[in-house]
């Protein structure tokens, strides 16, 4: 078949030409038929399209339809080789080379319609999100360590004071309470030196002091209590704000020392 696109061509069209009565129009379309031909015989099939194109609007040449659509179909353009088949027909249909070139057709319309179902499938289809290149000089420079603030103990610390604070006021108290309990015991103590039987005043201190020293069992408890989870609170916002020293990767290359620390 590729012998018979250089006979087609150079055949009919010269007549078309000559019809017009144009020897320039024939000319230049003889010159890029001629270039056409060169960059078929050369594998360059695109090229070669573009000329045959040229050639065909000037001489509207029946044969260089056929020629385009070899072209285009070795240009691997399929779409394009099956319209210039058609059209070829079409503008040729008592063509001597018809049964080959309806063979083309054949051949050509599957892979045709494979190919535009495959397009309209990839146009449907959900786009991946394509992520920028980078280049080993972009990683390096953008290799840096993100780290959280470090926390702050403040709340801890304050938290700590007040509990504290508290705890060492319920123990004061609990003292006071000792001491006028001690105090009970000893008047009590003096009445009953005093006097040989028990009397009310002695009653009344004695229920005095009992309540005074159950009192301040209590208040010691919770005083103590109260103390020691102030000091626990106080030693965990210390820990939290004391200074941190740590080493992290330096961009470019090496290390570098990162003190942290929360105030």
């Amino acid at each position: 078949m590729k012998a018979a696109v250089v006979v087609l061509a150079l055949v009919v069209c010269a007549p078309a030409a000559r019809a017009a009565g144009d020897g320039d129009a024939l000319q230049e379309a003889k010159d890029h038929y001629d270039r056409g031909m060169a960059h078929y015989e050369l594998g360059e099939f695109g090229a070669a399209v573009e000329e045959f194109k040229a050639a065909y609007a000037l001489s509207q040449a029946p044969g260089l339809l056929f020629n385009l659509a070899q072209a285009s179909r070795l240009n691997k353009d399929y779409e394009q080789a099956l319209h210039f088949y058609r059209s070829y027909l079409r503008v040729r249909p008592d063509a001597a080379n018809r049964d080959d070139v309806e063979k083309r057709i054949s051949e050509l319309e599957p892979i045709v319609e494979m190919r535009r179902r495959a397009e309209l499938e990839k146009l449907s289809a959900p786009q991946p999100l394509i992520e920028p290149k980078t280049s080993p000089a972009d990683d390096k420079a953008q290799a840096v360590v993100v780290t959280p603030p470090p926390a702050s103990g403040k709340k801890e610390r304050i938290a700590g004071i007040v509990v504290g604070a508290a705890g060492v006021g319920l123990l004061a108290a609990g003292i006071g309470l000792g001491v006028a309990s001690l105090d009970a015991q000893n008047k009590l103590s003096s009445l009953a030196t005093q006097m040989g039987s028990w009397s009310a005043q002695q009653q009344t201190l004695y229920q005095t002091g009992q309540r005074d020293a159950a009192a301040a069992t209590g208040l010691y408890v919770a005083g103590g209590v109260a103390v020691a989870t102030g000091v626990i609170l106080y030693v965990v916002g210390w820990k939290k704000d004391r200074p941190r020293f740590a080493v992290a990767p330096a961009a470019g290359g090496g290390a570098h020392a990162v003190w942290s620390c929360a105030f």
